[in-house]
């Protein structure tokens, strides 16, 4: 049985993934990554390059190739390359982690793919108490589909560890199908398909967040700083990773140190001094918010 960790990462989140891989090493974590392009913008970075195996979406069977064009079909205005991480399923591990790139390991990860047991995902994660609003349009259709408890199975997909095995391909197959008979009902995002593919398969999914494990919250905005997360780590709760999810780290809050943990004395200082800059005039507020609200709008008008 092989077993690996799957990245989707281009040239925009090249230093996040290397960082990842970077944090997965120091925390003695050997397990193989095998990277899979986002674009065509293909990441340059050399410890990705020396570190990981890429596969190219061309280097997958056919069926998992089919599956992307039937869900670029399905929403044609969706990121294609958020679905890439579904071409691990045609992938040469037999369980495997995915992971998006805005994530720091805090310990080895092959650990937590040893708690998989007969469970077809395991994740760590408080999308549960969220309602499904960020992968539903309209969660009360799929209560009414599913029953009271479906959207307690929600799940992040930026963080989980599952195995390849022929009921989840069939059901993203059946959740495609959903999808067309019930128009109009999930975002999107990768985070409805899977979670659709739970429901309609009736997959077995662990959440390590919730009873009778209680793990905490790996969101990085539920800690101010990292001495929050050193003194959690002495209460035997375990807390095997931190994700960056919802917001552009760059070192100015707290919690965001271990994020850059690479860095340098030298650098860390000259990111402070940048970063400070930015946030006090007013630049940061114009590129994170104005600049990339004003790329948005010109990226749906323009053909």
């Amino acid at each position: 049985m092989t077993r690996g960790i799957y990245l989707v990462t281009n040239r925009r989140s090249e230093r996040e993934a290397a960082h990842l891989i970077f944090t997965l090493r120091k925390a003695g974590c050997k397990l193989p990554v095998a990277l899979i392009p986002y674009d065509d913008d293909l990441p340059v970075h050399p410890r990705l390059r020396a570190e990981t195996a890429f596969l190219h979406v061309k280097d997958f069977p056919e069926k998992g190739r089919a599956l992307l064009g039937q869900i670029a079909e399905l929403w044609p205005e969706s990121r294609a390359g958020l679905f890439r991480r579904l071409l691990a399923w045609w992938g040469p591990f037999d369980e495997f982690i995915y992971s998006d790139n805005d994530i720091v390991a805090l310990a080895d990860w092959s650990l937590f793919l040893d708690r998989l047991g007969e469970h077809d995902f395991l994740h760590a994660d408080e999308e549960y108490t969220t309602g499904g609003v960020y992968a539903y349009k309209k969660p009360g259709v799929v209560l009414e589909k599913f029953g009271s408890g479906a959207l307690d199975s929600l799940l992040t997909t930026g963080f989980y560890a599952t195995r390849k095995k022929p009921e989840i391909t069939a059901a993203f197959a059946s959740t495609v199908a959903w999808l067309h008979a019930n128009p109009g009902v999930a975002h999107e995002v990768d985070g409805a398909f899977i979670h659709l593919a739970v429901l309609v398969g009736g997959l077995r999914i662990r959440n390590m967040c919730r009873a009778p494990d209680h793990w905490p919250s790996p969101w990085a905005g539920a800690y101010y700083n990292a001495l929050e997360l050193v003194q959690l780590s002495q209460t035997g709760r375990p807390l095997i990773h931190i994700h960056f999810a919802g917001w552009d780290a760059d070192g100015y809050a707290a919690s965001e140190e271990l994020y850059f943990s690479e860095d340098t004395n030298v650098q860390r200082m000259r990111r402070h001094i940048w970063v400070a800059f930015a946030h006090w005039s007013g630049l940061h507020y114009l590129r994170t918010r104005i600049w990339r609200g004003l790329k948005r709008r010109a990226r749906r008008i323009l053909p």
